[in-house]
């Protein structure tokens, strides 16, 4: 062997000799290996627990018991008295067809009057400083229970139009008063439905629940009645009367055999 390459080792690799060396640095070598082996083979056996994923699911029917609609009538003259005057005509028009509809007082909101001047345009579609006409308008809206009677009001509305009224009728939107509580009772049953599954799947591999071991709640999908659309931001519809809400949680439970 090249006594160079021996000589670079410390005088007791020299005494022994250098086969004696490798093999003494490989037995602490696996010394080492086997004690980390061991170590993660009781770590994972202390720690480690079978357990089971699984989605509850709980459906609920709302009917909405608030309606709120709006619109925004306007009219507009040559001078400012002018555009004021048409829009009490049309003003009286609508309030005339919202107490047709039986809402009280206390349902009904009119805006402050707002007067808007619109400048003359030249060829070139800049503004100038002149005005060539003044917009009055002003706003009504009723909020109720009686979410039907909303519902049609707007309906009616395209009646007001053929009368000669400047009104855009916005869409109705309808809530629902209770939705925290039904939130809290679709988690709940979510959370059995849950736990029915895990059960029927630990039964059929001849298991049984344990314990919770990990629980998220996912988001809210409450959509209009037959709907089938979902999002991962969770979905509030307000365009509908009826409406299907809908919980998911996600849970994984410890399994005992």
């Amino acid at each position: 062997m090249n006594t160079s390459f021996i000589s670079r080792f410390p005088p007791l690799v020299k005494n022994f000799g250098l086969g004696m060396f490798f093999l003494g640095a490989t037995l602490a070598l696996g010394v080492v290996l086997s004690s980390q082996a061991v170590g993660t083979a009781v770590g994972n056996y202390s720690k480690g627990r079978l357990t089971i994923n699984v989605k509850g699911v709980a459906e609920v029917l709302l009917v909405s018991d608030m309606g709120h609609w709006s619109g925004t009538i306007s009219a507009s003259g040559s001078n400012m008295a002018e555009s004021i005057s048409k829009l009490d005509v049309s003003m009286n028009k609508v309030q005339t067809l919202i107490k047709a509809n039986q809402f009280q007082a206390g349902e009904i909101n009119l805006s402050g009057l707002n007067v808007t001047p619109v400048y003359i345009k030249n060829e070139k579609g800049y503004t100038l400083n002149k005005i060539d006409y003044y917009v009055a308008s002003q706003t009504a809206s009723v909020s109720s229970p009686r979410v039907d009677a909303v519902r049609d009001l707007q309906r009616k509305t395209s009646d007001l139009i053929r009368e000669g009224v400047q009104i855009v009728s916005d869409h109705p939107t309808y809530t629902c008063s209770t939705i925290e509580n039904v939130k809290m009772n679709l988690l709940a049953k979510a959370t059995q439905n849950g736990y029915e599954r895990a059960q029927v799947l630990a039964k059929s591999s001849g298991s049984t629940v344990g314990t919770l071991a990990n629980a998220s709640q996912g988001v809210f999908q409450i959509v209009s009645y037959g709907s089938t659309d979902v999002s991962d931001y969770g979905i509030s519809d307000t365009s509908s009367i009826k409406k299907n809400a809908k919980a998911v949680v996600s849970m994984e439970y410890f399994i005992e055999k």
